[in-house]
């Protein structure tokens, strides 16, 4: 677990106090599995492999097969992630869908934030096990759990002291987060790749310097759990990963003990390891810790030799959890008995004519020959219309659709004439073939578009699909004119997902309603509290009043500091602070003497709020 901002530090590096921390669930007392290697944990090449899994689908099945608390998917549950609904936030911090207009799933978090980072999403998932147990372990109460969610990877936390203000939440975890200034703070993925990534490696600082690969060095450990732990350690540096991962957390035991034990558990063999039982005759493949059917068209459409295949004990072949039926490629084309064709898109068979065959590029000439039994293993999908993107019409019925996500979008008037659609790009298909392929609604307006509907005030920015409301002044923050807003129907207005109310601009200072007082600045899609000492102190007045209805539909992030160079504490600690760079730095005694600081320059100021602004020695980029 990674630790900041710590008055005892068991190791001192980078600037910064790091404790390792014992999971909160207690093991019995248990001997050392001999195979332990605590030179190498992972292998660099197992720890940067981000193809694992195969995408989040992969994830969630793994997760629910696990009985995760991250396995639930209800959309009563997604708030808890605490994703961010601000799309500038989440571009700032490398998120690979920060436009996406809907919360995601924890395994979908995880894949984003492992293909953002470069980290394996096995690592996420070994290491969210060892720091709160989120894959395994089950909680007494809600509120347990959402402790445990909200410090998913240990991140910013430590031993008998709590956790910092950055990084509380699933999302920001992961991912990170930006302080009022701006100055962003990278989460737990990408701190553990910035140290994979450094030249030689990056391990914890040992004698005054950042240890490296080859290196030997002393770590403290935590006792208790496992027969024969001593107090320390030696520990020489193998790799990249083995030094990263000690950096995040210097102990071997239980920390890294933890973390190999659950990885080696889980994925003990390689993705793609074709195994089979002893005495059996089925051929099954590992992937993501289960074990998968492999029919004999599938190992022929993957090119796959089953004769390579290892033989598993009972017992080898019982620790793997059995998963999915494993799939052909996406774009595989097959052929039943009946002369029926279908194509494979995400494990599930697809009807497909003879045009969208042709179409996709694809050819039903070299179809795979599939006996009934084996396709009917296979879940049947929609009828499948042409390749994403195609614009179609039908011969006879002259409306026109795009194709999007496996189906079919109706232009309106507004959205045909919006995207400038010529005859040429449109694909004349036989009416009946359309009427087979599944209708999802309308093609949205474009990003940024104003539209409302006839005979209705009410303007909505459109972004990403979704409808924002825009107030009144917002409209006029934004600079907007009603030369901009475009009229549309009641139906397509109606099927636009509502979402928050449009943002203001950047660097717009309001307050929430009048009879309140609370002050704020709104900055790169998130409003920021202002104190009534910083609003005073940097002479901030609001220039606008928006209603709480309004407000409480904008993500608040960090407050905006004090000025640089204000020295600053809390009521309720004797901590001193400078603030420099919008970030609080703890002076020591003999900091405060050599900057020649004056004690009547310093600003008490509630705890709260001391507690909440941002500390200049997290993890930043």
């Amino acid at each position: 677990m990674e630790n900041k901002n710590l008055k005892f530090n068991i190791f001192k590096f980078a600037g910064v106090g790091v404790l390792a921390i014992l999971p909160f669930f207690a093991f019995a007392q248990m001997a050392i599995d001999p195979v332990f290697n605590p030179n190498q944990l992972i292998s660099d090449t197992a720890f940067s492999d981000t193809q694992t899994f195969g995408g989040a689908a992969g994830i969630q099945k793994f997760l629910e097969i696990k009985g995760s608390v991250l396995a639930n998917t209800d959309p009563s549950f997604l708030p808890n992630l605490k994703e961010p609904n601000a799309i500038l936030l989440k571009q700032a911090l490398d998120d690979p869908e920060s436009s996406l207009p809907r919360l995601r799933t924890a395994a979908e978090l995880i894949w984003d934030a492992a293909q953002s980072t470069g980290l394996n999403p096995q690592v996420i998932l070994a290491t969210m096990e060892k720091e709160e147990g989120l894959v395994d372990q089950k909680y007494g109460s809600a509120a347990a759990q959402q402790t445990a969610i909200d410090h998913a990877m240990g991140f910013n936390c430590g031993d008998n002291v709590s956790c910092w203000n950055l990084f509380p939440g699933f999302y920001y975890q992961l991912f990170g987060n930006l302080d009022s200034s701006g100055n962003r703070y990278l989460g737990a993925a990408k701190s553990l790749m910035k140290s994979f990534n450094t030249s030689g490696g990056r391990g914890p600082s040992y004698n005054g310097s950042v240890s490296q690969v080859g290196q030997t060095i002393i770590l403290d450990n935590t006792m208790g759990g496992y027969d024969g732990v001593t107090a320390q350690e030696n520990v020489t540096l193998a790799n990249n990963a083995t030094a990263a991962l000690y950096r995040y957390t210097p102990h071997v035991f239980n920390g890294n003990y933890n973390f190999w034990k659950f990885f080696t558990a889980w994925f003990k063999y390689p993705n793609g390891t074709l195994v089979t039982l002893a005495n059996g005759t089925n051929t099954y493949i590992i992937e993501d810790g289960s074990k998968q059917l492999l029919l004999d068209f599938v190992a022929q459409a993957r090119g796959l030799n089953t004769s390579s295949k290892i033989t598993l004990s009972p017992n080898e072949f019982a620790d793997y959890p059995t998963g999915d039926l494993y799939a052909p490629v996406d774009n595989t084309v097959v052929q039943t008995p009946d002369g029926k064709d279908y194509v494979f898109l995400n494990g599930v068979k697809h009807p497909a004519s003879a045009f969208v065959i042709s179409q996709r590029g694809l050819s039903a000439a070299t179809a795979l020959s599939v006996n009934a039994s084996d396709a009917s293993l296979f879940a049947t999908g929609t009828i499948l219309p042409p390749k994403d993107g195609t614009i179609i019409r039908g011969a006879v019925k002259p409306q026109v659709y795009l194709v999007q996500n496996g189906e079919i979008e109706l232009y309106s008037a507004y959205t045909f004439a919006q995207n400038n659609i010529k005859p040429k790009q449109i694909v004349i298909v036989p009416d009946d073939e359309i009427g087979t392929y599944t209708q999802n609604g309308f093609v949205p307006p474009k990003n940024g578009s104003l539209v409302k509907t006839a005979g209705n005030s009410t303007v909505y920015l459109v972004q990403d699909g979704l409808k924002h409301a825009v107030i009144a002044d917002i409209f006029k923050n934004q600079g907007y004119r009603q030369s901009q807003v475009g009229t549309i129907t009641s139906d397509e207005i109606g099927a636009l997902p509502t979402a928050a109310y449009a943002q203001p601009k950047d660097r717009t200072f309001f307050a929430v309603d009048s009879k309140t007082g609370s002050l704020y600045e709104f900055k790169d899609g998130v409003t920021h509290p202002i104190s009534s000492f910083v609003a005073k102190q940097r002479g901030i007045t609001p220039d606008y009043v928006f209603s709480t209805a309004v407000f409480v539909e904008w993500y608040t992030g960090v407050p905006v500091p004090p000025r640089d160079g204000t020295l600053v504490k809390g009521d309720k600690d004797a901590t001193v602070y400078l603030v420099k760079n919008g970030q609080l730095a703890g002076l020591s005694a003999a900091q405060f003497k050599a900057g020649r600081y004056s004690a009547k320059k310093i600003v008490t100021l509630p705890q709260a709020e001391v507690d909440s602004y941002a500390k200049a020695n997290a993890v930043t980029q």
